[in-house]
């Protein structure tokens, strides 16, 4: 599973803008709390590699769909040519 800042990365590196990471002030939080700015941070970087996600998905979906279409036209082709 990724870290949220790994997601990060690779939304920045994708060409997405990245909301800049708050930085954490120590002491003004428990240990092991978490600042209402970094979850609200991460859920902004969850929302984006979401759609990041689903937009691969999708974009891989149609290019097996047109190389199956093209590929049933080439055949469809070769047998019109061999009759």
């Amino acid at each position: 599973m990724l870290t949220i800042f790994q997601k990060a990365t690779i939304l920045s590196k994708a060409g997405f803008e990245v909301p800049a990471c708050p930085a954490e002030d120590v002491s003004a939080t428990s240990a092991g709390a978490v600042s209402q700015k970094m979850h609200d941070w991460a859920k902004a970087i969850e929302t984006l590699y979401v759609s990041y996600v689903a937009a691969r998905a999708a974009k891989s979906l149609r290019d097996a769909e047109e190389s199956r279409q093209t590929d049933m036209l080439r055949r469809l082709s070769l047998s019109a040519w061999a009759a």
